[in-house]
């Protein structure tokens, strides 16, 4: 049977039992899933009576992934809305038989106004339109677009002189509809399962998305700083979390004004109004769009100063610094000094402040993200043979003393690779990259710079398996570890929080430019056989002995997850991946289990597994912390 007649039969089918009265036996579809996002509405439509499906085979099939036809939408909204079938002797269109269920479905919703319709042609078998979507469900469910007439149009692809446009605004702005990166694609076709969606939502309010909020009028009067992007395609959001909607994506080197710092998003403007990126893609540049060098000199603060954003007493305060409060100075100019504070530059008066002098014990210059400070309680263990110590937190400074694995070391402040730490009444300068920081008390994870890099996404799903993607589940769980980890006092970077797909290149170069301390890569496993499950953990032996690092992380998080999560363990491994082979930190590759096995699949998308998974990795890292 060739295609077309397939279709064909699969129409008539839908044509003849998409709908059934409210008590009919409850309907089962071969093809929709409870984990499916759109499960919930089509049961409740189901219930309603607006859909029964097709029978193929003796089996119940919804075909979510097709798109539904005007005429099926006609038979679907009628029934939701409460309306009952109309049987006319003589059809309106002249492509409609009088008679036929679907007239009779059409025909009422022409009597009620849900449709537009010009040439005396119905097109009941062809796709509805996104566009057309919008009139239909505002004329159905009494949603009255001239409520939102005064409402900024949210749709980059939506002009006001489309027709359409009050009616998609309407639905915005109810909780109905939503867009993709700022377009709404009128001209779209609407699949089986959005259309139960977006059926249930205009009828309940249960199903409704949040209420979006008008966009907020940027004022320019309020910047506070200047941010280059450090990634490609970097998503920019409604609100300072991963689940926002996106407005839109900017590349490396694009640059955006700031207005505030939310914990660990910046809020910055993007075509007219505000939107969010997580500031682990971002750098701080000058006020004039140029990149902050190094430091030349530290000084403290004579009184209480205003931080300016510009080199003028008359420009925006963003901030304050107390008395005696220790400076680094990247530049002079005009009677004021560039420095950074609390990871934000600005602009202080060079009269207010005094020099502080070089003495014997050298101090720690801070790196331009501002991530100076005195380290206190910290120790740490140095992890390689022969690791120089400098007189200067440079690969040129003079070499001190030459430390040998395992000597212990007093850390006084880090800043950017380089730790200033004493040992045997010499002060020096070490790369962190070769020693293991010890907190002496409190959390073990405390102010250490930890890597999550959650694998593939994008473009890349990663492995797929009964419509499961490693890209999702991975995301989840890195997400999870991520908020354990700063709940317990670290710096936390993702490589990605949101479905971007950063290049392997990429995530090496993020984990270097963040100064990462420790890196764990998050995916899952598939094989041929179904029978393959568990969990494993990859380390790469690098030149020296500093892989044994990474082999007890990899320990200490395969461990957690075998033991918490029931899985087969299939050890700790060397494997030569790109990622774990390009850094020089203690770095791990994780595969939590099998999507291509059944039972491991099941909990991959277990709600509970991804919390003991999350909980897992966490634990391991902290224990490699910790001992």
């Amino acid at each position: 049977m060739n295609q077309k007649l397939i279709t064909l039969v699969v129409a008539i089918f839908l044509a003849c039992t998409i709908a059934v009265s409210p008590t009919s036996a409850k309907v089962v579809f071969e093809d929709v899933a409870t984990t499916d996002a759109t499960y919930d509405e089509i049961q409740y439509l189901i219930d309603l009576g607006a859909i029964q499906g097709a029978l193929i085979n003796g089996k119940s099939f919804y075909l979510p992934k097709q798109s539904v036809t005007r005429g099926q939408a006609a038979k679907m909204v009628v029934i939701s809305a409460g309306g009952k079938p109309l049987t006319v002797s003589q059809s309106s269109y002249t492509d409609l038989k009088a008679g036929t269920e679907f007239s009779t479905y059409v025909e009422r919703a022409r009597t009620l106004g849900y449709f537009q319709t010009t040439s005396g042609k119905f097109y009941p078998n062809e796709a509805l339109t996104r566009e057309e979507m919008s009139y239909v469900l505002t004329k159905a469910f009494t949603i009255n677009p001239d409520n939102f007439k005064d409402y900024e149009m949210p749709f980059k692809d939506i002009s006001s002189s489309n027709t359409y446009a009050p009616y998609i605004k309407a639905l915005y702005y109810s909780g109905i509809a939503q867009g993709y990166l700022g377009n709404y694609s009128p001209k779209s076709s609407v699949t089986r399962a959005e259309f139960a969606s977006f059926v249930a939502r205009s009828k309940s309010d249960k199903y409704r998305l949040p209420l979006p909020q008008q966009a907020e009028k940027v004022d320019t009067n309020q910047v506070i700083g200047l941010i280059a992007v450090t990634t490609d395609a970097l998503n920019l959001r409604t609100a300072p979390n991963a689940t926002s909607t996106i407005l839109g994506k900017v590349n490396t080197g694009g640059k955006l004004s700031v207005y505030a710092i939310e914990g660990s998003w910046l809020k910055v403007s993007y075509q007219g109004q505000y939107a969010y990126i997580n500031k682990s893609y971002a750098k701080f540049l000058e006020q004039d769009g140029n990149a902050i060098g190094a430091a030349t000199k530290s000084v403290t603060a004579n009184e209480t100063l205003n931080l300016y954003y510009k080199t003028s007493s008359s420009s925006k305060k963003i901030g304050s610094i107390t008395t005696g409060t220790k400076l680094s100075v990247y530049k002079e100019i005009s009677g004021y000094y560039l420095t950074i504070v609390n990871g934000l530059p600005g602009y202080i008066i060079k009269s207010s402040t005094t020099d502080v002098h070089s003495s014997t014990t050298p101090s720690a210059p801070s790196d331009t993200n501002g991530n100076s400070g005195t380290v206190t309680s910290t120790t740490a263990k140095v992890t390689v043979g022969g690791l120089n110590m400098r007189d200067s937190a440079t690969t040129n400074g003079k070499v001190l003393k030459s430390l040998s694995k395992g000597t212990m070391l007093t850390v006084h402040s880090i800043s950017g690779y380089w730790a200033n730490v004493s040992v045997g009444g010499v002060t020096g300068y070490v790369n962190k990259s070769y020693i293991k920081l010890i907190n002496q008390s409190g959390s073990s994870v405390k102010n250490r710079i930890i890597i999550l890099d959650p694998g593939h996404g994008g473009k890349d799903p990663g492995a797929v398996s009964s419509g499961e993607t490693e890209k999702a589940i991975v995301l989840k769980v890195g997400s999870l570890v991520r908020q354990k980890l700063e709940a317990a006092g670290a710096k936390v970077y993702m490589t990605r929080t949101g479905d971007t797909y950063p290049t392997l290149e990429q995530r090496v170069a993020f984990t270097k430019n963040n100064f990462g301390e420790i890196y764990v890569s998050v995916h899952v496993n598939s094989a041929t056989s179904s029978s393959a499950k568990g969990t494993e953990t990859y380390y790469n032996v690098s030149t020296g002995d500093q892989y044994e690092e990474d082999q007890k992380l990899a320990k200490y998080i395969n461990s957690e997850i075998v033991t918490n999560a029931n899985m087969t363990n299939r050890g700790v491994k060397e494997g030569p991946f790109y990622v774990i082979k390009n850094m020089i930190i203690p770095s791990v590759l994780v595969e939590l289990g099998f999507i291509s096995n059944t039972e491991d699949r099941q909990k991959l998308v277990n709600d509970k597994y991804v919390e003991i998974y999350a909980q897992a990795i966490y634990k391991g890292i902290v224990d490699y912390y910790a001992k």
